[in-house]
């Protein structure tokens, strides 16, 4: 039996490897055929671009790679009779499941990683990279993004002269949410501060701040001289376009400062559907791989080779493929914007192909 195990291994793993290396190479084609395109770019950038994209490509490929790796490897053992020599030997057909079912939830698990904290990572180096590329970034920027603070629900953030920190920003609403700013004098002493609920913007640099108080003379040894306000005008050098980049940026947090940053958006009230889609679809990847791995091993239940056929599984992959990156694409975007719930556009297409599983091999009752 172990033997049988290793060969069934050895196969899916060859096929496995090799549709995540062609799947790959064909998005790294279009990648760089697309920055090619923009005159401002350079190859070296351009492939620097492409390493720091490869876990993101991953995502998609893998689930693929796995349906690929069940089907072919499958038709391989057909193809040399070596299919109907298992199951005469006395491995049962869920044994063959079973076995293709954990390598499919180990890819998975590798899959659940790469998407949880490995893409973080690599979008925290493309930030880094776009701010200090002299053609991307914006010389005239003076402020610096940092949200390594979120265990204490705030994003933090260093103006031309000030320190500002708050809680959320409503990207539909334009409002900020449980904002301070510090403000410091020239020799960089704490000088006063402004702490509102929220803040709406009116228009050009100027924000709407609503229960708040203003403390100035800070900088002082006398007492510092508090001013308590129901709404105020206050003018920042941030404008909204700037907050929404800083939005961008929380696709650089691993996944559980992510699922923290989602409880603070629910603290305040605001739509969380974009990022709770973004967390959720961290673990759905991984279980998809699983669903795709076991999926085509329906074709288990017709082990004689005139059954198969290369050409013809080459057309359903290849139609399956793109058909599931549609689908997954459109699925993510329906739950982004609220149109559906985030547990049906991450789970939604998964969960049906596992009912289809379950319905047919309780139809076939074979795997007993």
């Amino acid at each position: 039996m172990f033997t049988i195990r290793k060969l069934i291994l050895k196969e899916w793993l060859t096929f496995f490897l090799g549709a995540v290396f062609i799947l790959a190479m064909v998005l790294s084609l279009g990648h760089i055929l697309t920055g090619l395109l923009k005159a401002t770019n350079e190859l070296r950038s351009i492939l620097l671009d492409l390493a720091l994209e490869m876990p993101s490509f991953l995502i998609k490929i893998f689930p693929v790679s796995c349906l690929v790796a069940s089907l072919f490897s499958i038709n391989k053992l057909k193809s040399r009779n070596e299919l109907t020599a298992i199951f005469a030997s006395g491995f049962s057909r869920r044994q063959f499941v079973l076995c293709v079912g954990i390598i499919g939830a180990m890819i998975g698990l590798i899959l659940f990683l790469i998407n949880g904290y490995l893409v973080p990572y690599t979008k925290h180096q493309q930030s880094l990279l776009s701010d200090s590329h002299p053609r991307i970034a914006n010389k005239a920027k003076t402020s610096t993004v940092s949200i390594n603070a979120l265990k204490s629900g705030k994003i933090w953030f260093k103006g031309q002269d000030y320190f500002f920190s708050y809680s959320s920003f409503d990207g539909v609403t334009n409002t900020i949410y449980d904002l301070n700013l510090y403000f410091y004098d020239r020799n960089f002493k704490l000088a006063e501060q402004v702490s509102a609920g929220t803040a709406k913007f009116v228009e050009g640099k100027t924000w709407q701040l609503e229960k708040g108080v203003h403390v100035t003379n800070l900088e002082n040894k006398t007492f510092p001289a508090p001013s308590f306000f129901h709404d105020k005008k206050f003018d920042l050098n941030e404008t909204v376009s700037d907050f929404k980049k800083i939005n961008a940026d929380i696709s650089t947090l691993n996944i559980w400062r992510l699922y923290d940053y989602i409880l603070v958006l629910r603290t305040n009230g605001i739509n969380d559907s974009e990022y709770y889609v973004t967390f959720l679809d961290k673990f759905s990847s991984g279980f998809t791989c699983l669903v795709l791995a076991i999926l085509a091993s329906v074709a288990l239940f017709n082990p004689n080779r005139r059954n198969s056929s290369f050409g013809m599984n080459i057309a359903f992959v290849l139609t399956f493929t793109f058909l599931y990156w549609f689908i997954y694409s459109y699925f993510m975007t329906l739950g982004q914007t609220s149109k559906i719930p985030a547990i049906a556009a991450t789970f939604g297409v998964p969960s049906v192909f596992v009912l289809y599983l379950a319905g047919y091999f309780i139809y076939h009752r074979k795997l007993r």
